[in-house]
């Protein structure tokens, strides 16, 4: 079947008869000689990726209390291992518990099994400004007690390597020579029953001592000075709360140097 004829409007017929006149051509475009040519735009150059500056960007990003709380964080964080070092090889302070260092410590015990009294213990050795450098009878030191392990005691010295000690319950010697690298200790409550000592696990070698008791901190502060144990005072104790003569028949039972041998050095 032939197409059917398309029928043209008289504008359409007139546009074809009588085409527009083409447009004439552009002249060529031309530079003059002294007209320098304008640079390229170039784009700037990459930076290499860094790792700080993407996270340096990333903190910016985030909302003020968390740059607040990463801020403190980035304080404490070399403070931390520092405090855990101080505390574990130079000073602590430890809470002592139990009446076996009664009176001397936890004064109150016997009105107020809760009170307890803070100490401050030298766990470095010795001091550089201290002029012994070995372990004295009468010294407070902190250990672990070969009864339990797991355990920090507090106790006094009151035998060194040599001395001969009569002993008291629940020991089943009369007499006891302490040996080389070891220490007698007990604790000051006049009850043998009250306290868990030398008494029970015999001497106390000193790989298990772990500090030195320098001075109580609470309730009342004061400086313990180990020489006035041979002398009976109880250092701050001007009302003679603890007696003329404190625990003279403790130093009574000590034969010092029954036999010689060298004394355990601090630290």
């Amino acid at each position: 079947m032939p197409p059917k004829p398309r029928v043209l409007t008289p504008e359409t017929a007139r546009m074809r008869a009588h085409p527009p006149p083409p447009l004439p051509p552009l002249p060529p475009r031309t530079t003059p000689p002294n007209t320098p040519t304008p640079p390229k735009p170039t784009q700037p150059p990459r930076k290499p990726f860094s790792f700080f500056a993407h996270l340096r960007a990333r903190y910016a990003a985030l909302p003020t209390p968390l740059r607040r709380t990463a801020r403190v964080l980035r304080i404490l964080a070399p403070i931390v291992p520092i405090g855990l070092f101080f505390s574990e090889h130079v000073l602590q302070v430890m809470r002592v518990s139990g009446p076996s260092m009664t009176p001397y410590l936890n004064e109150d015990w016997e009105r107020m099994h809760t009170k307890c009294d803070m100490v401050l213990v030298n766990r470095w050795g010795a001091m550089p400004w201290e002029r012994t450098r070995r372990l004295e009878r009468g010294m407070l030191v902190t250990f672990r007690s070969p009864a339990n392990p797991g355990q920090v005691a507090i106790k006094r010295v009151v035998g060194l390597p040599g001395d001969r000690i009569v002993t008291r319950e629940p020991c089943m010697k009369e007499s006891q020579i302490v040996p080389f690298n070891h220490v007698w200790l007990e604790g000051d409550a006049e009850d043998p029953k009250r306290s868990l000592d030398s008494n029970t696990y015999g001497p106390v070698s000193i790989s298990l001592i772990t500090g030195r008791v320098m001075a109580v901190l609470w309730p009342q502060l004061r400086v313990l000075r180990w020489a006035d144990w041979e002398k009976g005072v109880v250092e701050g104790d001007e009302e003679r709360k603890f007696g003329e003569n404190y625990r003279k028949e403790v130093r009574e039972r000590v034969v010092k140097e029954a036999v010689k041998l060298e004394r355990p050095a601090l630290g």
